[in-house]
């Protein structure tokens, strides 16, 4: 085990010596890292950040194991509609979920993810419904921008003592957004996510004869303050 001293010099390195800067095209995983002075920058990425509102009146039922089963099946869902819109998850956390997408049609793909996460939480909530049980919500954040990622912690086999950290303005800003999110104002977007996806009219579809699926307000965030965001209620049905 390493002593104090030489835990501060590693420390002291981090922060006093330049860093090696590699770019790359793909979301890494924990072993296309190394430790050290060493950071992967993804130049455009859209990061998409799912939390449940409300998570501990519903995840501490433990009656017959429903909060497992609440918990197990709204990760499924987002799981299984992230992965079907080729995204890449990064980070579990409690009842919250961090993934990103890269490439064509990255942010068109995320926000259909978003619309087939809510289709599918709306058919959970009806067998809670039958069940007596408080309903899930949600919120989703979804962001584009720069994303620089480190490995950080312990080195050596024991990999539940490292792990990647994600940093950059995007990843703050869906963290934030989607802490608007909830029922039936699920999804939000920021502004640059919603011109990107203006370019592609099935994501821009009018509802009525007035009104499109996007609505605009003006948010403070603690990352970049009076912020222009949109919010939708669509989801795509199940």
């Amino acid at each position: 085990m390493a002593s104090n001293s030489e835990i501060l010099n590693t420390i002291e390195s981090y922060l006093t010596e330049s860093y090696e800067r590699n770019e790359t095209t793909i979301v890494p995983k924990k072993n296309d890292l190394i430790f050290g002075n060493h950071v992967k920058v993804m130049k455009h990425a859209v990061v998409f950040f799912i939390d449940m509102r409300k998570s501990r009146k519903i995840l501490s039922d433990e009656n017959d194991f429903w909060s497992v089963k609440i918990h197990k099946s709204f990760l499924k869902a987002v799981t299984h509609c992230i992965d079907n819109r080729n995204g890449h998850l990064r980070s579990f956390n409690g009842d919250g979920l961090l993934a990103f997408f890269i490439g064509e049609n990255a942010a068109s793909r995320a926000v259909r993810a978003a619309m087939d996460i809510k289709g599918f939480v709306l058919k959970i909530n009806e067998i809670l419904k039958e069940n007596d049980k408080n309903s899930i919500d949600f919120g989703i954040g979804i962001a584009q921008g720069k994303v620089m990622i480190a490995k950080s912690g312990k080195a050596g086999d024991d990999q539940t003592k490292q792990d990647l950290i994600w940093v950059g303005l995007a990843v703050y800003i869906a963290v934030e957004l989607s802490e608007f999110g909830e029922s039936p104002r699920n999804i939000w977007i920021s502004h640059n996510v919603r011109k990107t996806i203006g370019k592609e009219n099935y994501l821009d579809v009018i509802y009525d004869s007035n009104t499109s699926i996007w609505m605009e307000c003006t948010k403070k965030l603690k990352s970049v303050g009076d912020y222009s965001v949109r919010f939708t209620k669509w989801h795509f049905n199940i």
